[in-house]
């Protein structure tokens, strides 16, 4: 005859053990949030450092420009030329001729 064997029983899980379950993948969610958290800090925060890496060379050019500017605006001949453009100066005596557009 042929004799049947059972399976053996499964252990019934204890509600401590699955309590602890639940507990240790809570704990391990809000460990994960608190990363996501901080890691989409850390991402805001470089790429406003990047931004303003990128704004302080743009200013860096322009006061280089201005440095120039300075220099240039200390020569007599350059104020004049400038008058003359931007002002419409003329010395005594000189004529302009302007011819229209």
């Amino acid at each position: 005859m042929h004799r049947v064997v059972p399976y053996p029983r499964r252990p019934r899980r204890k509600p401590a053990r699955i309590l602890l379950t639940l507990l240790f993948l809570l704990c391990l969610g809000m460990v994960a949030c608190l990363y996501a958290g901080q890691a989409f800090t850390y991402w805001q925060t470089r790429t406003e450092l990047k931004r303003q890496l990128a704004r302080l060379e743009l200013l860096k050019e322009e006061n280089k420009a201005l440095q120039e500017e300075i220099l240039l605006l200390q020569d007599y001949e350059y104020l004049e030329i400038r008058a003359r453009k931007e002002l419409g100066l003329v010395r005594p005596g000189e004529i302009i001729f302007s011819v229209g557009e």
